[in-house]
């Protein structure tokens, strides 16, 4: 390679280098909220700046959000375009009282069959913006997919902005879901399950439930986080989930409802999920304990390292779908 045709390389180097270093700054001062408790206000500022921050590597190609591999290789490495198919968006709704998380209902009979495990997603796009990926919020089998997408800048916002009837391009379902059968064994594995989900991250947790994935688990504690109550999709389902046992088999609702930005809340209920969780190692052996993550980076870190450092929770009993 001629000298002058390892510049363009040799910048681009330099750019995700720096890319990476401004973003770990970021997640260091993430980080150190979880020790400090600053008021709810500051926190719900540094929860708008780690949204803005994920938006930022979503635009730049950084999609170890999903893949989980290094952001660095990730973005180094060739991407191949995947194919993409007309689908029909069937009905579009908010998903909460308030806020901007929509529900959007889409018709492919092409994915439909693809879908088998809960946590699967796929890419999707509108108009002339990037593709996005969405995991799909509804169990395997329905007739449609179901998402849960905040209204956010490019294809997320231009997607929130169809009508019922508009043709949405995406690919065929894409990724491992949540590998349940890992832990799946309800007497080998009773020392407790713990679900960690925020915001549109609940969506493929929703899948499971209604799956009946959790049917007669023993322990399960549900964490869920949002910025208020009213920003809670699907909170008026619990109850029901509850009654029909697809919560497990605790005589009390196991999902704990967490809110980082409602100062009229109790104290216990207000903070961020990787702060409130509760792991009780009294009498259990951490190995016959289970998890379950689905949510932004640094919620899942924390909570990676909670679990395994400090509950002694073998890494491979850790489920996410990426």
């Amino acid at each position: 390679m001629a000298p002058r045709d390892a510049i363009a390389p040799l910048l681009a180097t330099v750019c995700i280098v720096f890319l990476l270093f401004k973003a770990s700054k970021d997640v260091q001062l993430g980080t150190t909220r979880f020790q400090s408790r600053p008021s709810p206000a500051l926190s719900c500022r540094r929860g708008q700046l780690r949204r803005e921050l994920a938006f930022k590597f979503h635009q730049k190609g950084f999609l170890a959000g999903v893949s989980g591999r290094s952001p660095l290789l990730v973005f180094a490495e060739e991407k191949k375009e995947p194919e993409f198919y007309d689908a029909k968006l069937l009905s579009i709704e908010k998903a909460a009282e308030e806020g901007d998380v929509y529900k959007l209902v889409v018709d492919s009979p092409r994915a439909k069959e693809q879908y088998q495990i809960a946590g699967q997603f796929t890419q999707m796009r509108a108009g002339d913006n990037k593709p996005g990926f969405f995991a799909i919020a509804n169990k395997p089998g329905e007739e449609s997919l179901e998402f849960v997408i905040k209204k956010v800048p490019g294809t997320a916002g231009a997607l929130t902005e169809l009508s019922p009837g508009d043709s949405v391009e995406m690919t065929d379902v894409m990724g491992k879901g949540f590998p349940w059968d890992k832990v799946s064994d309800n007497e080998k594995y009773n020392g407790g399950t713990y679900v960690f989900a925020t915001g549109t991250g609940f969506g493929p947790i929703k899948a499971m439930i209604e799956a009946g994935t959790f049917k007669g688990r023993s322990n399960m504690k549900i964490y869920y986080g949002a910025r208020s109550p009213n920003h809670m999709p699907f909170r008026d389902q619990f109850e029901a989930w509850f009654k029909e046992g697809l919560l497990g088999d605790s005589s009390e609702m196991p999902i704990i409802p967490v809110y980082s930005c409602d100062e009229n809340m109790a104290k216990k209920e207000n903070g961020y999920v990787q702060d409130v969780a509760v792991l009780s190692s009294d009498g259990v052996d951490p190995a016959t304990a289970s998890a379950i993550i689905c949510g932004h980076w640094d919620m899942t870190n924390v909570l990676k390292q909670k679990l395994t450092e400090d509950f002694g929770m073998p890494a491979e009993n850790i489920l996410t779908n990426f």
